[in-house]
């Protein structure tokens, strides 16, 4: 009896593959992270109200208890309809690449290539500058208990950077074991930046007494930053806040290593900033009734280095014990999760930049061995090494780079964002959405969205004190020019002719190519197959 061979369907993928394979990427790394793992990372970069006690003392001084309380509340609301607004593009256009990948995705062809580029450079110099400046928290903490239980100790900025180059080695060693440690890693994460959470607003509430009225928690407005406006003050308050909600989207570029990434990274990106704000702001207004002695804190010892610490050895009457076993759970909490989560996501910015011809080709190499791009990771911890010896020579200038930090990510935010409401999507259909959208609501979120990326970017600008001097001066937008020159400079000498991007070669087909991953059945009935539908190939 004659037998009919039947054709086979090519199965080629799953729909992250397809999806990765439409924009002319291959995967290359293990799918370890799942939406768990992924948003405790998201969190545990974030940092929220470890992020808003290092930063509190600009609140303080620039608008108030109002400021610290009311500011917070703001910046949970702007923040979150940038979540929503990346989301969006998340769900699309799932890639390591991020912020830079959606405006590629967004860009009319004929700017795509150069607009990306801005992107990308944008987003690789504020995961560089955010990665040192957390790591650059977790080594001032411990000078902070040096300097206040070691009464021998001289204090010099040269340990600091010393530290600093420890700490991100030994960041690199856990990157380099691969997604699988980091994903487990996330789990401990998660549960110190809770247990910290609890234990030390618990801890305030029951040892601060008398505590603050709720009519200064709630209204009371003190500007002390020298500027004659109110508002002004107040919005520059604000700003520390703002500094809570960043580095949320290092989930974005770990999108490759995670499973279902354009259905559950939407999840993991609106979901961090939603409960971060959310569990926040009551922690905010009981550490608000217990700042009872501000002048304390920021003159304290190691005030200006680690508000946290100094607040817990005041609270304590300088007890030892108390103060290290209360604070320490940010300490832990970087070294296993937060520090190497920063420098996982710089190293994927940069793995992803340079297989698309940003960078030189040898950091785009995967190990085949950890699966894990380990030049990528090296390139990171040497340029966090470097950046951090210009503590040594000049603490102003240090402090300058830290202050770009914040406002180069909010300008990465905004770029896809102001696109988004610019364009549109390419010819309204050839940019099918993913499964996560945010129908009629999509143009007022981005909208809103963008209006509050542009009140970011002009008040992290402005100096935090009147009059302004070299040593209270604010860098932000030095960095942010400085970092746009380099940007426009290697564009010229290189990346003009160098730099292929992503839907650079076929148009917008691609694009297209995104929204016919289907489903199809085999050719006997008995399963389902994906089909790299873009491909239009059935072997026989």
């Amino acid at each position: 009896m004659e037998t009919t061979q039947q054709p086979k369907v090519e199965r080629p993928q799953t729909d992250d593959e397809a999806r990765l394979a439409a924009l002319g990427q291959k995967q290359a790394m293990g799918r370890h992270f799942n939406v768990w793992s992924l948003i405790f990372l998201a969190t545990c970069t974030s940092v929220t109200w470890e992020a808003v006690t290092s930063t509190m003392a600009q609140s303080l001084m620039a608008g108030g208890s109002s400021s610290l309380v009311w500011g917070f509340f703001a910046a949970a609301i702007g923040a979150l309809t940038i979540a929503l607004a990346l989301a969006e593009l998340a769900s699309m256009v799932p890639t390591a690449g991020g912020q830079y990948h959606y405006v590629a995705a967004l860009a009319p062809p004929a700017h795509r290539r150069w607009l990306s580029w801005v992107a990308a450079w944008a987003t690789l110099w504020s995961w560089l500058l955010s990665a040192l400046a957390g790591i650059f928290a977790n080594a001032m903490q411990l000078q902070a208990y040096v300097t206040l239980f070691a009464p021998g100790y001289v204090y010099a900025r040269w340990h600091t950077s010393l530290i600093v180059i420890a700490l991100t080695t030994c960041f690199f060693g856990i990157n380099v074991l691969g997604t699988r440690w980091l994903h487990r890693l996330t789990f401990l994460g998660i549960v110190l930046h809770i247990a910290g959470y609890v234990t030390i607003i618990v801890y305030l509430l029951c040892k601060v007494h008398p505590k603050n009225s709720a009519s200064h928690v709630f209204s009371s407005l003190v500007n002390g930053s020298g500027w004659h406006s109110d508002g002004i003050a107040w919005s520059i308050g604000l700003m520390s806040s703002a500094v809570a909600f960043i580095n949320w989207d290092s989930a974005t570029h770990m999108a490759e290593e995670m499973k279902n990434a354009s259905r559950d990274l939407p999840r993991v990106l609106w979901g961090c900033v939603a409960l971060s704000g959310l569990f926040t702001f009551p922690w905010i207004i009981a550490l608000a009734f217990c700042l009872t002695d501000v002048e304390g804190v920021l003159t304290g010892p190691v005030g200006t280095i680690s508000p946290l610490v100094q607040l817990i050895y005041n609270t304590s009457g300088g007890n030892q014990a108390e103060t290290i076993g209360i604070t320490f759970f940010f300490l832990f909490l970087g070294f296993f999760v937060g520090g190497p989560g920063c420098l996982a996501a710089l190293s994927r910015v940069i793995w992803s930049f340079s297989r698309e011809g940003g960078l030189p080709p040898i950091f785009a190499r995967v190990s085949p061995s950890f699966r894990v791009p380990v030049n990528a990771v090296g390139l990171g911890w040497f340029c966090i090494s470097a950046l951090s010896l210009i503590y040594i020579g000049n603490e102003t200038a240090f402090y300058g780079i830290n202050s770009g930090a914040t406002v180069i990510m909010i300008f990465s935010y905004a770029m896809p964002i102001f696109l988004r409401l610019i364009y549109g999507f390419p010819g309204h259909s050839a940019l099918p959405p993913g499964p996560f959208v945010l129908g009629k609501w999509s143009v007022p979120l981005n909208a809103f969205a963008a209006c509050w990326c542009a009140y970011l970017i002009v008040f992290l600008c402005f100096p935090s004190m009147m009059p302004v001097d070299e040593k209270n001066m604010n860098y932000a937008s030095v960095i942010l020019g400085a970092s746009m020159i380099i940007t426009g400079g290697t564009w010229l000498v290189y990346g003009r002719s160098g730099y292929r991007g992503i839907l650079a070669e076929g148009g917008d087909e691609p694009i297209q190519a995104l929204g016919i991953v289907t489903t199809e059945e085999s050719c006997d009935g008995s399963e389902k197959i994906a089909v790299d539908a873009y491909k239009h190939e059935k072997v026989n």
